[in-house]
């Protein structure tokens, strides 16, 4: 097993500032903002002095800790599967009262590249109605796509692409405070010294009085662009993806007794020809439902229906409001028989973590009612010697219709069981090889008939080859 639960030891150096401090009763107070930006790193603890004042920080969030002026003691522990932290960042730092620090973890845990950023901000603006701005390079993905530094350009909201750049900058540098009017604006990045633009936020509007951090990140959500752009108000984040990403979906046939089905994605039955034809019960589509593999649509309202092989009465008929770098994937789960044929929508996260292998588990077994989920390492001996004894269920009481959500699980060898929930057993599977840094999604369903166990998997992602 490769030895990928081990996060390098970053201590920072040069964080330690010069300055007077208030050694009083009641002592002044530092501002520090700690920003997870490393897009490979699990989430984190924050710990100021010994003590752990932010739990499970994740990525694209931040927390604003107030110490006090002086000497501090600063750590981020990443989570790992079972409990088990590692420590990133271990510094002593002098903080002055009269200045503001982000401490940003950036780089990727997967190269050994990650380490801190930290920038200082003494908050001096000259106009309390202007836009105050700081820009910081966070995203190694820009970096290696653009081959180097990027060009920036910030405009009127509409305006044509200028001849020069706001600024240029690359990978861990930032520029300002700038300082614009308040109103509707356009933030454009291409390769440094080209037109190409390879992210563009759209209509971005920026009131008098704020003051953001806008941090270019890498992507990792739907979308082509290498990067989205955070903008840190304190401690709160808001992304702004790229305005061409648009969405994806994907659809699972999971209805045992509904034969052939027609898919329709904004088109109507008995009128427009089907998008996808002859769906058969366990087909994905597309049809190798690997990670980030998806349907591209436009973001907004989009309709999904399904009805028999060459029918026109839809079994499921969906509006789904889809996000802007959403990606979705949409089980028709149900049977006939009962009437029941529906649409299970889940909002799919591909982001990887070297660290654990990310695992979901998604009921969409009518027949199976309620159950337990076992998820036990391979006996020496293989799938056959594995046996649930006394072990305790991953999911318990597991109902028709829900998601376990993305579970961080160490790498290695597994085998999963389905019971019902007085230990009936509906299925036992071979081993599955779960890696670190890949994400797998696995939907219950009905077995075929030929099949000696009672449920199967539909699996997806990474357990397919693409």
């Amino acid at each position: 097993m490769k030895n990928l639960l081990a996060l390098p030891l970053v201590v920072v150096s040069g964080f330690a500032l010069t300055g007077c401090f208030d050694d009083d009763d009641d002592p002044q107070k530092s501002n520090v903002r700690v920003i997870h930006a490393s897009s490979d790193a699990p989430a984190v603890n924050v710990n100021v002095n010994g003590q752990t004042v932010v739990s499970g920080a994740d990525y694209k969030q931040a927390a604003v800790l107030t110490p006090n002026a002086g000497q501090a003691s600063l750590s981020i522990d990443g989570l790992l599967p079972g409990g088990e932290t590692a420590t990133v960042i271990d510094t002593d730092a002098a903080l002055r009262f009269d200045t503001s620090y982000d401490v940003i973890a950036v780089g990727k845990v997967g190269d050994e590249t990650i380490e801190p950023l930290v920038l200082t901000d003494d908050g001096q603006r000259d106009s309390a109605d202007s836009v105050r701005l700081r820009v910081a390079h966070l995203s190694p993905d820009a970096q290696e796509a653009a081959g180097g530094p990027v060009d920036v350009y910030v405009t009127a909201a509409g305006a044509e692409l200028p001849e020069e750049a706001t600024f240029s900058f690359s990978f861990k540098e930032s520029v300002g405070p700038l300082e614009v009017p308040a109103g509707e604006y356009q933030v454009r990045v291409t390769p440094a010294g080209t037109d190409t633009i390879v992210y563009d936020s759209g209509t971005v509007p920026l009131p008098a009085g704020a003051d953001l951090l806008v941090a270019a990140v890498d992507n990792t959500v739907f979308g082509e662009s290498p990067i989205s752009l955070l903008a840190i108000n304190g401690a709160d984040v808001s992304e702004i993806v790229d305005a061409s990403a648009g969405s994806g979906i994907r659809a699972v046939h999971n209805s045992s007794d509904a034969g052939l089905v027609d898919l329709y994605v904004n088109a109507t039955p008995g009128s427009d020809p089907a998008t996808v034809e002859d769906i058969a019960f366990t087909d994905t589509v597309p049809e190798a439902a690997v990670t980030g593999a998806y349907v591209a649509l436009e973001a907004g309202e989009n309709q999904v229906a399904v009805t028999g092989a060459d029918g026109t009465v839809p079994v499921i008929d969906a509006t789904l409001d889809l996000a802007v770098g959403s990606a979705t994937t949409i089980v028709a789960a149900g049977t006939v028989a009962q009437g029941s044929v529906q649409a299970l929508v889940f909002e799919d996260d591909s982001r990887s973590v070297v660290t654990a292998a990310k695992l979901r588990v998604i009921h969409g077994a009518e027949e199976a009612d309620t159950v337990d989920v076992y998820l036990l390492p391979t006996a020496e001996g293989g799938a056959a010697a594995t046996e649930i004894n006394s072990a305790e269920p991953a999911l318990d009481d597991f109902e028709f219709g829900q998601s376990s959500g993305y579970v961080e699980v160490p790498e290695g060898d597994y085998v999963v069981f389905i019971t019902s929930t007085d230990g009936s057993e509906f299925l036992k599977t071979g081993s599955i090889t779960l890696t670190a840094g890949s994400v797998y999604t696995a939907i219950a369903r009905a077995a075929p008939e030929d099949d000696n166990n009672v449920a199967g998997l539909t699996l997806l992602d990474d357990f397919l080859t693409p």
